[in-house]
Parts: structure tokens; C-alpha cells; sequence
């Protein structure tokens, strides 16, 4: 297993949470900052996302955008955009012609759409707020957010446990309330074609959510923890996972048969079988000495042709590359591998550099010359952003 050393390191000023490359340029980075301010009003004390929401309704947070840009060994800032919430999450809208738009959801109940905008500015792209939507009330937090992948909506999860559906609507914005975790809702994941959603929370509950391609205007209120609407069929499994869950990533889906990896609380990551109806089983885990906070695809391995047409189509990926943030243990490269009907993880690279909750850690597409990738990991606390390479 091979230990990285970073290439370069900045010290920001507000604690970063989140980061993503800019799908049309990866040499340019988007990063989320989330500042909890002391009760005295003088500075950045720090709050950390991850812990329970409850207590700290009435405490102001702030934040910002940053625009990074990297250039060899070197990543330097672009531009900084104070916001009054702080930000729990950022992804870029990764349809045809709108590429350069990114949301970020916030401590407010917002969602804010923005815009990469390069033609007022020259080459050096410039980050602009497009519109704030504000889907619930100013002390929920939402703590993630996915685009939905066919539809102008977004699904969200919220520190009050509730899992949304919000229609990107600027003129007449609205939500659909989904589910409800006991505890607050970390994550959430689409199926592929949209007509589902896994969610995860600090109840240890993974749950899973069918949706209608076209979402009823449901009126239900959402009361208990088991609630959901009369039009959804769905499933809570509280087996899988010892400690909140806290990421969902699904990696194949073949008629209902839903194979993800998930992250959690309880320091593992797993590949669990989860079809939309039937039992839900773990097939393979590992304890990465850290809660596994995000996750993204770094490279698929896929199956012979020869068995596309046989029951192996309904299996994983052969092999799969993952980034995975492991909060207070660092960033991880991690391999999927299967061995006839069995699959393994495997750690192939650690970066732990981080002194406190790596939460953002993202990596640029394309491979340099090195036949190397590109990465930027952050950590909260210390408020360190470091660029390196595996």
C-alpha cells in the first residue's frame, strides 16, 4: 500500500466540506466552505457538519465558494465568494449544454444554482449566483443533495431526517417529501434512470424509495419515522450498517437488481446487494480506519462480452477504482475486486497528511502524461487543501 505525499498545500481561511472538479475544464475546482460563528460573534469558530444538528439550530454559519485552479504541481486561488449560509455540498449539473452550472446546498434550506461564466471574463472562468431557492425553512440544514438525472429537480437530504424531492423551478419552486430517517439524513443516490432513491442517516437506517417517472403533487404530511407517501413502495434496513450511513453509491443496475457500495460512521465500506424488492445482502467489507464520508468512481473494470447475455449481468463491475474521504483517517484509493463469486477490497494508496475530517477529496478526469491522476483532498478543521498524485 502506498503512502502519498502532497505536491502542493494552501491554508484556507474557512473550513472546507466539499469540493468538486469542473467536468468541462478539470483544471478548475469548485470548493465548499462551512463556518460556525462563536456566540460572541468575533470569529471563525469551528463546527463540524457531520455531528448531530439538534442542539445547534439558533448558531449562525457562513461560508464560502472558492474557485481553484490547478497548474502543474501548483493550485492556486481564482476567486472567493463570501456566503451567508455555510455549504454542505456542491456538484455540477452534468447535462449537455449546461456544464458550466453547479448547486450547492446550504445550512439555510437553500439550494444555490451558479454558473461558471467564461465569456464576461475572459479566459479565467468566474464563479456567479444564478438564483437562491429556498426550498424549507432557514434553521434546516440540507446536508447533501444529487441532481436527478432526467428530470429539472433535485434530491435532497435534511438535517431534520426528511429525504426530498425538490423541482428546479425558479419562478415556482417546489418540494415532495419522500422519507424520513429518525435521525438526520446524510446521503442519497438516484437510481440510474431516476425512478428510484437509496438514502442514508444517522439511524443506521440505508432505505430505498421507488418513485413515479412523473411525481404525484402529494399533499401527505410526513409524520413517523416509517413514513411514506401512499404512491412509493420502499424498504429500511437498519442490518447492514453499526454506525450512521453516511454514503451511497450505486454501481449497477440491472431490472431491479441494485448493487451499491456504501459508506458509514462505523468505519467500513461495503458492497451490498439491494435489489428494489427481496432481501438485502452484504457481499464484501472493510474497515478503512476512518468514517466514510464520500465516495466517487475513479475507474470500472467491466465483465466479458461473452457474458452479457448470461447471469453475469446482473453482477458488479469485475473491478472498481474509488476515492474514498475517510474523515479523520484521510483520503483512501481503494480497489473493488471480484474473485469468481467473491469480491474483496483492497487499499491501494493512503493520503494522511489531513490532521482533522478529510469531507471533500475529488480528482480530475483525465490522466497526465505519468499515466498518473490527479487529486485535491481537504480536511476541516485545520482548514488545509493539498494537491497530489496516484
Amino acid at each position: 500500500m502506498a503512502s502519498i505525499e502532497s505536491l502542493c498545500t494552501l491554508k484556507l481561511e474557512l473550513p472546507p466540506s466539499c469540493i468538486e472538479f469542473w467536468p468541462l475544464d478539470s483544471q478548475y475546482a469548485v470548493v465548499g466552505t462551512y463556518n460556525l460563528e462563536k456566540e460572541d460573534g468575533q470569529g471563525s469558530g469551528l463546527s463540524d457538519p457531520a455531528q448531530h444538528e439538534g442542539q445547534k439550530k439558533e448558531q449562525q454559519r457562513n461560508g464560502s465558494l472558492i474557485l481553484v485552479h490547478v497548474e502543474g504541481d501548483d493550485v492556486k486561488i481564482i476567486q472567493t465568494l463570501a456566503t451567508q449560509s455555510a455549504i454542505l455540498d456542491v456538484h455540477f449539473l452534468l447535462q449537455e449544454g449546461a456544464d458550466s452550472i453547479f448547486g450547492v446546498a446550504t445550512s439555510t434550506g437553500s439550494m444555490g444554482i451558479y454558473q461558471l461564466d467564461q465569456e464576461s471574463s475572459g479566459d479565467v472562468p468566474e464563479m456567479m449566483l444564478l438564483q437562491t431557492i429556498q426550498y424549507f425553512p432557514e434553521n434546516e440544514l440540507i446536508t447533501a443533495f444529487s441532481w436527478h438525472p432526467e428530470q429539472s429537480a433535485v434530491g435532497m437530504t435534511l438535517s431534520t431526517g426528511k429525504v426530498c424531492l425538490g423541482k428546479v423551478d425558479l419562478e415556482n419552486p417546489s418540494h415532495l417529501d419522500v422519507g424520513l430517517h429518525e435521525l438526520e439524513a446524510w446521503t442519497l443516490a438516484f437510481l440510474p434512470d431516476g425512478t428510484g432513491i437509496y438514502s442514508g442517516g444517522d439511524d443506521c437506517a440505508l432505505k430505498y424509495m421507488e418513485l413515479p417517472r412523473d411525481h404525484p403533487d402529494s399533499k401527505e404530511e410526513i409524520t413517523g419515522a416509517n413514513y411514506a407517501p401512499s404512491w412509493i413502495m420502499s424498504w429500511s434496513d437498519k442490518k447492514a450498517h453499526n454506525a450512521g450511513v453516511t454514503a451511497i453509491l450505486p454501481i449497477h443496475v440491472d431490472s431491479g437488481n441494485s448493487w451499491i457500495v456504501t459508506g458509514s460512521y462505523d468505519d467500513c465500506i461495503r458492497l451490498i446487494h439491494a435489489p428494489t424488492v427481496g432481501r438485502r445482502l452484504v457481499h464484501a467489507e472493510m474497515d478503512l480506519g476512518g468514517g466514510v464520508w464520500r465516495l466517487k468512481v475513479l475507474d470500472k473494470k467491466l465483465a466479458p462480452a461473452a457474458a452479457v447475455n448470461s447471469s453475469e449481468a446482473t453482477q458488479p463491475p469485475e473491478g472498481l477504482l474509488l476515492l474514498v474521504s475517510c474523515m479523520h483517517a484521510g483520503a483512501r484509493i481503494v480497489e473493488l475486486v471480484r474473485n469468481g463469486d467473491a469480491w474483496n477490497f483492497e487499499v491501494l494508496a493512503r493520503f494522511e497528511e489531513h490532521k482533522s475530517m478529510n469531507y471533500g477529496s475529488d480528482s480530475q478526469v483525465k490522466l497526465n502524461e505519468q499515466g498518473q491522476r490527479t487529486f485535491i483532498s481537504t480536511s476541516f478543521y485545520d482548514k488545509l487543501l493539498c494537491l497530489w498524485r496516484y
